[in-house]
């Protein structure tokens, strides 16, 4: 999934500043994508996905204890979910002041590769974080202490 794309704010609070990614082509970001899924919304682990949500915004910061690691080795992709529950939410975790959230679901298998919206949702999370990292490694992107973005925020695919 090499699409380009736009990092866009989604919430900012005390702690930490949440991004969303904005595929080309597409109306609405995937972390809204997420957020108004059906089956998110009904399964019973999304009241305490939001609260701990916000609670980081505010409190605490992204805590890692609610980060698992999914992707590659040594890159930034993890699923954000709550107390082992079956929510996943997708993101490239930059630091605790900064976190990208991609598009999730509803985990109902034990590989991720065999629910095709999920592997579609965390591949697409494993395409943001190659092109921050080239982008960082190349001077263009970078985040302050408060979790903003400085440099740039809009990724064309032809150039990674």
């Amino acid at each position: 999934m090499n699409r380009s794309f736009e990092l866009v704010e989604f919430f900012s609070g005390r702690k930490a500043t949440f991004y969303t990614v904005l595929f080309d082509g597409e109306e609405l970001t995937e972390g809204d994508k997420f957020l108004n899924n059906e089956q998110v919304k009904q399964n019973r682990a999304f009241k305490d996905l939001k609260h701990y949500f916000f609670n980081m915004l505010e409190k605490f910061g992204a805590q890692q204890q609610f980060f698992k690691h999914e992707g590659r080795q040594h890159d930034m992709v993890r699923a954000y979910y709550v107390r082992r529950e079956n929510l996943r939410w997708y993101c490239v975790y930059w630091s605790r002041e900064m976190v990208i959230f991609g598009n999730g679901g509803v985990k109902k298998v034990a590989k991720t590769q065999d629910d095709e919206h999920l592997k579609e949702s965390e591949y697409a999370m494993r395409w943001v974080n190659q092109c921050i990292e080239q982008a960082f490694d190349e001077g263009r992107f970078g985040v302050d202490y408060d979790g903003k973005i400085t440099g740039v925020t809009t990724f064309n695919a032809e150039e990674f």
